[in-house]
Order: C-alpha cells, then structure tokens, then sequence
C-alpha cells in the first residue's frame, strides 16, 4: 500500500555495497507469454518474485506461480511477500548486497525513478523479443510510464487514479447529504463527523496521500523545482487547517501503521487512499460499508496516477527467466482474478471490463483524464524523508512552521 523508506544513510551504505560487489563478481492459455521456455531442456530455473501487499493479492499470486510450469515448464516461481512497502525498501538494498533479493518485483510508479537511475533495474528492450513478450497486449499509456530515457525497464501491470474514501454509515448516521466534491465541503463535513472516538478525516503524513492535496490544487513536485510553489503551500495549508481544527489525525499518533488500519478500525471516517482498500477490507473489516470518490477539488481536478509494474533487478540469476515470469504474471486469468479484488489492470482487452467488476470505483473513471504522475525529484527517498521529517515536526513534534516554511525547507535541499 503505499510505502515508506525511512533511513538514508543505510540505504546509500547498501546501493555502495551493492555496486561494489557487482564490481566485484563477475502456447499459453491466458494469452501472455511465448513458447520458448528458458534454460535446458529437464533442467529448472527457479525465478523469485518480490512484492508487497495483501493476503488476497498473495492467494492470487501464488495461484500464478502453481501453475507457472503449464506455458514455461522450465521454471519454477517462488514468491516472497514483504509486510509493507516500508519493509520491501528497507530491506530490499541490503537483500541485493547479500544476493539473496528476489530476481523481479512488483513496484509503483511512485518509487522506482530513483531505482532505475541508480542502475539496479535491468532495462528490458533487449529482452522482450528472446522472451515472447507482447507489448501490444498493453495500454500505450502504461508501457510508456515505464520508459525512461526512451528505455522500457517495467512490464505494466495495472494503472488507476488515486481515490477518496469515505465510511457510508457514518456520514449517513452524521445526517450528511451529498459527497463532497471539495475541499471545503471535507472540512465542514469533518467537524460534523468528529465524535469523542473518531476523527473526521485520517491524514497520513506521506508522500504520497500530500501529493494528491498538492495536485488538487494545480500543484507538483516538478522533479524538484516546483517544491515551495503557491500551490503547494495552499495545499498543505489545507492539511494544516484539519489538523488545527482538531477533526484531523495521523496513523502514527493512534499507533498504526498506515491511513487503512485507521479507517478499518472506525477510528476515521475519511481518508485519501487507493483500490488496494478493497482486497485489505475484505480482511481487516468486511462488515464496513465505503464509498469511494475522485480526490476532492481545492482549486482544480488533479489526483496522482498510480501505476505498478514488474521490474527485473540487475543481479537476477536468470534475467530472461525472470522477464519471462513477470509477463507471465500479467497472463490473463491472474489479472482478472486481481480485478475481481480490485486491481486495475494494464492488458487492454482487459482493461474496459475494470469497471464492471469493481462498480464501487466507477465514480474514479473520469480522472483517468486528469491525473498524473508524481513527479518527485531523482532523489525520491531524500525528497520524501525530509518531506515527511518537516511536517511530523510541525504537525506531531511541537514545532512552529508555516507550510511555506516547510516547503522552502525542504526546496533548499534540491536546488
């Protein structure tokens, strides 16, 4: 769900071990995939995926890799979940130094810019003919959000907006009428909606759900130049009033994890988020009722476009194997097996039919028009740890910064 690094130093300290060890060493039914298997004939390539998510997308995946052998019989597909995001980055660097990391995985648009500058993701283009790889069965839209440099370095797996979810029974039991199209109207309705127990509104300090305030405002990160502009500042401005007026709360400060745990425990009645809360409820509350809405206007429609992909890492054993196993994971009964739970998928033929198995998102088409990428600088993990440093200071720690102070804070550090 989405994800977070937290250690700089480590994580510089692993990519140098990294590389220094680099240095040092030396007919498918579900239409995806070729007919060439990799390795020897009778001989098995064992290829691992990395991922993280939740315990209905690892059924779906394990399924997969089960039945791996019928189009590569060549290979087996052995699949590493991580608990979090923040666990997958933390960990991933030093898995990589110690070559034990998995040959490919399943990343957002969010965070691989940095990854793929820095070398650890193999660019795909020499690999998708020896592979069989069809990149036709994709939208354009997604093949090229994984084109850097004019270089493919991802097998597309899904593509979606970003959303705004609400708790339906406790709107409908705060006596609230219509859903709220603004920011405005999500201030008024979370005074309303504040009780002794609940917070109108779960606002998680992450890059992520603060670039969907930002982008609602015609605002962005512009890869780092555009940190401190006007737009940015009323968007946290707008975070800022929530939390002042007391009808706002952090995950953090109610000791969980992420914004979902919050709003599966009735601790919240509102939250930005995405399409992986619907295989999370059906775990962690399958009795609580949602809504989900396009990201509220503050001064325009603007939301983030959240794409993941299957990335093959650098040092994969196979790397073949592993682009094989990765397109396979994109055959057509995973995805819809991973639609029926909410995932939106990148195979085109597929794709119409999202919104017909997921009805509860169908108010999120129209900002397939309007959202866009996050744009976070090159150093994406400095960016954000120092993002989310500045506000958990103000908003958490005591401190007195205005949103521009912040931002100008933060904006010193990518001149």
């Amino acid at each position: 769900m989405v994800k977070k690094m937290k250690d700089s130093a480590l994580l510089l300290l692993a990519l140098c071990l990294v590389f220094a060890l680099a240095a040092c060493g030396g007919k498918n039914e579900d239409n995806a995939g070729g007919s060439q298997a990799s390795g020897s004939a009778g001989a098995k390539t064992t290829v691992t995926m990395g991922f993280w998510g939740t315990a209905q997308d690892l059924k779906i995946y394990q399924a997969a890799a089960d039945n791996i052998s019928k189009q590569y019989p060549n290979i087996e597909l052995k699949i590493k979940q991580y608990p979090s995001s923040d666990q997958f980055w933390n960990a991933l660097p030093g898995e990589i130094a110690a070559g034990v990391a998995p040959d490919f995985i399943k990343i957002s648009n969010e965070g691989s810019y940095e990854y793929i500058q820095k070398g650890m993701f193999v660019p795909l283009d020499d690999l998708v003919a020896s592979a069989g790889i069809d990149l036709n069965r994709y939208t354009a839209g997604s093949v090229d959000t994984w084109k850097v440099d004019g270089k493919l370095y991802g097998i597309p797996n899904s593509v979606i907006p970003g959303m705004f979810l609400i708790n339906e029974d406790m709107w409908k039991n705060a006596g609230l009428g219509k859903y709220p199209t603004t920011w405005d109207e999500v201030k008024a309705a979370a005074k309303k909606l504040t009780t002794k127990d609940v917070k109108g509104i779960v606002i998680n300090i992450d890059p992520y759900h603060i670039t969907n305030y930002v982008k609602s405002y015609g605002g962005g990160w512009g890869y780092g130049k555009t940190i401190n502009s006007p737009e940015n500042v009323k968007a946290l401005q707008t975070i800022f009033d929530m939390y002042n007026a007391g009808v706002a709360v952090t995950p953090k400060s109610l000791g969980y994890g992420w914004d979902g745990e919050v709003f599966a425990n009735g601790k919240a009645a509102m939250t930005t988020g995405g399409y992986w809360y619907k295989s999370f409820l059906k775990d962690a509350a399958p009795n609580l009722k949602y809504v989900a809405i396009p990201i509220p206007k503050g001064t325009t429609e603007g939301s983030t476009m959240i794409a993941d992909g299957y990335v093959v890492l650098k040092d994969a054993k196979d790397k073949k194997a592993a682009a094989q196993a990765a397109y396979y994971m994109t055959n057509d009964a995973t995805q819809k097996a991973l639609m029926e739970n909410g995932l939106p998928t990148a195979v085109a033929s597929l794709s119409p039919k999202y919104f017909e198995l997921n009805p509860e998102f169908k108010s999120i088409e129209p900002e397939l028009k309007t959202a866009t990428d996050f744009a976070y600088p090159a150093e994406t993990k400095k960016f954000k740890d120092e993002l989310v440093m500045q506000l958990e200071n103000t908003l958490l720690g005591g401190l007195k910064k205005s949103p521009q102070e912040i931002l100008d804070a933060v904006q010193q550090q990518f001149k």
